[in-house]
């Protein structure tokens, strides 16, 4: 939205920003809605990782949806969304099975 849109295509959506009150930078992981509500369903971080099942269903495959077909084919999705090439920097060093 405006004035400020963050696209962050390697998240999933729910960890994308909505709406931008303040910025806070602090040196501890914060603790979030979604970790008090769910915090087996994802890690803080949330990245797209094949590699680490959800506790309902896997996500080593995903559906892409063409606008032709909304029942594609099942094809594997790729670490990060498949933007590793880009992001996996920003991750150097971490447990990507825990912190995901």
């Amino acid at each position: 939205g405006a004035p400020v849109r963050i696209v962050i295509p390697w998240k999933y959506g729910f960890k994308s920003a909505k709406s931008i009150v303040k910025i806070r930078l602090t040196d501890k992981e914060p603790v979030t809605s979604w970790h008090r509500t769910a915090p087996i369903e994802y890690g803080f971080y949330s990245n797209v990782n094949p590699n680490v099942s959800h506790p309902r269903w896997s996500q080593s495959t995903e559906r892409r949806i063409d606008g032709r077909n909304i029942f594609s084919s099942k094809i594997k999705t790729e670490m990060f969304n498949g933007y590793g090439e880009y992001v996996e920097k920003l991750y150097a060093g971490m447990d990507l099975r825990k912190f995901y």
